[in-house]
């Protein structure tokens, strides 16, 4: 999809994105396939997780294995879920300790402070290094203070399933530089599909503060603590599975440090920058068995990656920066394991290990802006730990032929991700294998968008194809993993946004796609040839907004080990409406009903979709 935005009131200020290049840019000079989903959408949908507003953006796949308490992942055009890096406030969250390869259970990400998030789809390399093969997710945390007044917002609210949900924020001035937000959340949910149960909680704070020449200092942190009750993939799910639940409980801990200072050398975003990233995350978890393939497992794991990075403007000035970077990041996971094989197979195998790596990168990016034309071009050499160098390039251009309405873009670029410490130290009887190799994308992609100023409305189209390389797979008969697979995926991105009144705004995204396994010459899991959503949001005055959502998945290949009678997970259609009344000054009324026409689904075959579900809140908002 082109630079789009979902659904926005009018009148609002420029949207920028800060993901994929050193600074942040208004979005509207993206070269690249970004989308930005703004606060205002976060509110008017209701949204508890950010798994749900992902939904509303074209190229990204959202898969849930059933509710709060399932493994909810997010796949662009066409890659695997660990091919997605996720980020908050620019801190990566991916944990390659995880046995599916370093993906994130979105699940754990709750939306009450998110200011919005940001996607861009296409290999990262080039920018982050290692991950980021198909795309990265970028979710950023509000801040205060921006009207000078300190505020207060609490939200409770109650459903079905016993679901509980409270956050309080407070956001202020700091100073005469500075501004601060800081929030609490928590939820709970129980049964909402079969036994499932889920429960967390969650802190969060952020401060900036303004520096001498233009400069700025931004620390982040988050500290999480949730429960997870679910059932395990491949297991059948509550419909053909044993009914045994796999327990997990997770903590987390994320520090994000971005320091930037020196004068520009004609105005603009300061000089130099200096990033720091630290992420935490220890599991425990208890599987039941799959039978017949699956012993029972139990485990315990801890990821931390650590990050510093250095950039500066080496040349500026006249619509041209070139900035030049260096970055170092460690990696660390500690697993004790036990795989409880039956005793004529052995007994318990301990899956034990330690290991960590250090990856060193350089990295140029240009950005050239002249009248009608933009241009980014980036390089990263990475210097992996025991390995061959990895160079990642990448080209992105946009044209608007005249200044008129119409935009045209492309881009091309290499990522490579490192094996997964799952993959490459676990015992051999476990199938690790240290002689894997990194795992390779080639993506590119073009586009148009066209906008009628007189009719306020944007349509936009983009064609993109990626290949996959080289990527990690499970050879059952060697029980091990190799580097053996290809994957090709093309397809096509729609985006509409219309906004007939200014009360009134309509926005659209479709993706087909095709993803084939050129290996076998066989299709994938878990990757429909159609998804996409649709939204309405209405203000019609006197405090209301209401919010109608639809949402279409396409038919799925899936793989479950209790019935192999069945390939494919049909598609379905969901609609969802949210709704809040300002009943007063500080007080406002707000629901959500999901699944409103109370569809029969499934997101795996024997893993149900929830039913018909209602939630009611109040919020009350102090200052601001």
């Amino acid at each position: 999809m082109p630079n789009a935005a979902a659904p926005l009131p009018p009148a609002t200020p420029p949207t920028f994105y800060a993901t994929a290049t050193v600074d942040e840019r208004p979005l509207d000079t993206a070269a690249g396939s970004v989308t930005v989903i703004e606060r205002q959408t976060v509110d008017a949908a209701a949204a508890r997780t950010v798994a749900e507003l992902l939904r509303y953006a074209a190229g990204v796949v959202v898969s849930p294995a059933g509710t709060r308490g399932g493994f909810t992942t997010a796949a662009i055009r066409g890659g695997d879920p660990n091919f997605t890096l996720v980020l908050l406030d620019g801190v990566p969250l991916n944990d390659v300790t995880d046995p599916v390869g370093g993906a994130f259970n979105l699940e754990g990400l709750p939306a009450a402070a998110v200011e919005r998030i940001e996607i861009v789809r296409g290999p990262l390399s080039s920018y982050y290094g290692s991950t980021g093969l198909a795309g990265a997710i970028n979710v950023i945390t509000r801040r205060g203070g921006a009207d000078g007044e300190p505020s207060v917002q609490i939200d409770v609210e109650g459903g079905d399933a016993d679901q509980r949900r409270g956050f309080a924020g407070a956001g202020g001035r700091l100073g005469e530089r500075g501004d601060y937000f800081a929030g609490v959340s928590y939820e709970e949910e129980r049964e909402r599909v079969a036994a499932e149960r889920f429960e967390q909680l969650e802190l969060s704070a952020k401060a900036a503060f303004a520096l001498r020449d233009g400069g700025s200092l931004r620390l982040t942190t988050r500290i999480a603590d949730w429960r997870a009750r679910d059932y395990p993939e491949a297991s059948g799910g509550p419909r053909f599975g044993s009914g045994e639940l796999r327990r997990t409980d997770h903590d987390e801990l994320g520090l994000g440090l971005d320091l930037r200072f020196g004068a520009a050398a004609a105005g603009g975003a300061p000089r130099h920058r200096l990033n720091g990233a630290f992420y935490q995350h220890r599991l425990d978890r208890r599987s039941p068995g799959v039978f017949p393939l699956v012993p029972p497992s139990r485990e315990s794991t801890t990821y931390r990656r650590s990050r510093l990075g250095w950039a500066s403007a080496v040349l500026g000035g006249r619509g041209l920066v070139l900035h030049a970077g260096a970055e170092i990041e460690n990696e660390e996971g500690d697993n004790d394991s036990v795989l409880a094989l039956p005793p004529f197979l052995g007994g318990e195998v301990t899956g034990d290990y330690r290991i960590d790596r250090t990856t060193g990168g350089l990295y140029a990016e240009l950005i050239r802006q002249r009248g009608d034309l933009v241009l980014e071009l980036g390089a990263r050499l990475d210097l992996p730990q025991g390995r061959g160098a990895e160079l990642s390039p990448r080209l992105a251009v946009a044209y608007r032929p005249g200044g008129g309405a119409t935009r045209l873009r492309g881009s091309v670029g290499r990522a490579f991700k490192l094996p997964s410490f799952f993959a490459l130290a676990s015992p051999p009887q476990l199938g690790g294998n240290p002689e894997l190799e990194p795992e390779v994308a080639i993506g590119a992609d073009v586009g148009v968008e066209h906008e009628m100023p007189g009719a306020d409305l944007t349509l936009g189209v983009t064609l993109f194809a990626n290949r996959f390389d080289d990527l990690v797979d499970f050879d059952f008969e060697r029980f091990t993993h190799l580097n053996r697979a290809r994957v090709d995926a093309v397809g096509l991105e729609l985006h509409l946004r219309w906004t007939p009144r200014s009360w009134l705004t309509f926005a659209a995204d479709l993706t087909r796609q095709e993803v084939e396994d050129r290996t076998t010459g066989a299709g994938l899991r878990g990757r429909p040839e159609w998804a996409g959503s649709a939204r309405l949001r209405l203000a019609p005055g006197a405090g209301a907004v209401l919010w109608l959502d639809g949402q279409l998945v396409g038919a799925r290949l899936d793989q479950q080990i209790p019935v192999p009678s069945r390939t494919v997970a049909p598609g379905y259609a969901l609609v969802g409406l949210a709704g809040s009344w300002q009943l007063a000054r500080r007080w406002q009324l707000r629901g959500r009903i999901d699944n409103l026409m109370d569809r029969d689904y499934e997101t795996f075959i024997g893993f149900p979709g929830a039913s018909r579900g209602l939630r009611l809140g109040l919020r009350h908002r102090i200052g601001g």
